[in-house]
């Protein structure tokens, strides 16, 4: 005699049901029971999605070491020369009113030279980060035997084509005998859109005890350095 056919509905299950039938018969199989077999699978399962995440936000830091590492640091030394203006009304050996007179400024502009350091560095000037003042001294190149104590203080303004004027460097107290004046950067100064152009001009001014030699030439060292990221 033949059963009468019994209809069977086709379950729809959910990922969440299906999961449960899985611990179900994984448990059934074990002999063991449900619940610590059931939450080895869900630790388990846990495991196995957190992992990619961990690799993908491991992979993120180590490309920003990466990048941060290839930065391009490096030091542009420049020499230029400038005269040391004349003190209207006074010459040397002359006295000067008490208190001192203001040295009057006189500019000198300089070749950066910069599309052919981002050339040699293989980097370009929209991946420059910053150029700042390293250092920079000035030196009595002549005549022989000079010092500066006729100078009581001196500041050293840049500009470039297209950027406003900043103090630049400066140094509000000159030892007495001082042949080499090492002057302090600011530091918070970030030339970078200076650097770019062809030229910078630097101004420098000062205040002044006595009248300097007359055709006195000082000669200006500086050290800019660079920090820029590189093409590839």
């Amino acid at each position: 005699m033949k059963r009468p056919f019994k209809e069977v509905p086709i379950a729809i299950w959910s990922t969440k049901a299906y999961e449960n039938h899985r611990v179900e018969q994984y448990s059934a199989d074990a002999g063991s029971s449900t619940l610590p077999l059931k939450r080895h699978y869900f630790q388990v399962k846990k495991t196995i999605i957190m992992l990619p995440i961990a690799l993908l936000i491991g992979s993120l830091f180590a490309c920003n070491g990466i990048k941060n590492a290839a930065n391009i640091n490096v030091d542009i030394p420049y020499t230029t020369q400038v005269n040391v203006p004349d003190v209207p009304g006074y010459t040397t050996g002359v006295a000067l009113p008490a208190g001192g007179v203001d040295l009057p400024s006189v500019t000198v502009g300089y070749a950066t030279n910069s599309q052919t350091y981002m050339s040699q560095y293989g980097t370009a000037a929209n991946m420059v980060v910053s150029v700042t003042v390293k250092s920079m001294s000035i030196q009595i190149q002549s005549p022989a035997g000079q010092n500066f104590d006729f100078l009581d203080n001196i500041q050293i303004y840049m500009s470039a084509k297209g950027q406003p004027e900043v103090l630049a460097v400066s140094e509000n107290s000159i030892p007495k005998g001082s042949t080499i004046l090492n002057l302090t950067p600011n530091p918070e100064l970030n030339l970078k859109n200076y650097f770019v152009q062809d030229t910078i001009y630097m101004r420098i001014a000062g205040h002044i005890n006595a009248v300097p030699v007359a055709g006195e030439q000082l000669n200006i060292n500086s050290v800019f350095h660079l920090v820029a990221n590189p093409l590839k």
